[in-house]
């Protein structure tokens, strides 16, 4: 079990961390991952985030400034907690995907700023791409803010904030490097 604030800016500014430890938790309590891994500029892989019990802002800005981490975890809870995603990707400029959101019931803030200022995110109104949508059965009654500047200053053609049930398009460039 987890305690409130209990891992929350443990590797805040680690620039030489290029990978993480093992977070196991499935239920997670308040302010528990905050920040956790903020500023570490060499990290490149997320860990595995199981919880599927979420508590307000558990996640709050845990990756925030990762510029070298070029893939988000799967986020498996399906129902959130206040601000328990905002800021999680803030700053990741090497991410270029978008994971999937399964979450049905959503609460206030819940992904606010998620991905604010992830230049490496194309995600477009119109294909062609990988399809991405915010479940078409979410329900954000009272969620104030849910989805406020979830994709503001990201590289697509889409910086807004998603609306549920509909599709956007996200592009992947290719790999550095890749000459066709």
């Amino acid at each position: 079990t987890l305690a409130e604030g209990c891992y929350d800016y443990m590797f805040y500014g680690c620039t030489a961390l290029t990978n993480a430890p093992v977070l196991p938790a499935t239920t997670l309590a308040e302010d528990c991952y905050s920040s956790m891994f903020a500023g570490c500029t060499g990290l490149k892989n997320a860990p595995m985030l199981p919880a599927t019990t979420l508590a307000d802002f558990c996640y709050n800005g845990m990756f925030a400034d990762c510029t070298a981490l070029t893939d988000a975890p799967a986020l498996p809870a399906t129902t959130l907690a206040e601000g328990c995603y905002d800021y999680m990707f803030y700053g990741c400029t090497a991410l270029t995907r978008v994971p999937e959101l399964p979450a049905t019931t959503l609460a206030k803030g819940c992904y606010m700023e998620m991905f604010y200022g992830c230049t490496g995110i194309m995600l477009n109104t119109e294909g062609p791409g990988m399809p991405w949508s915010i479940p078409a059965n979410a329900n954000a009654a009272g969620a104030t803010d849910w989805n406020l500047g979830m994709f503001a200053g990201t590289g697509g053609t889409f910086q807004g904030d998603p609306a549920i049930g509909t599709v956007y398009y996200y592009t992947v460039p290719p790999p550095p490097g890749y000459t066709p």
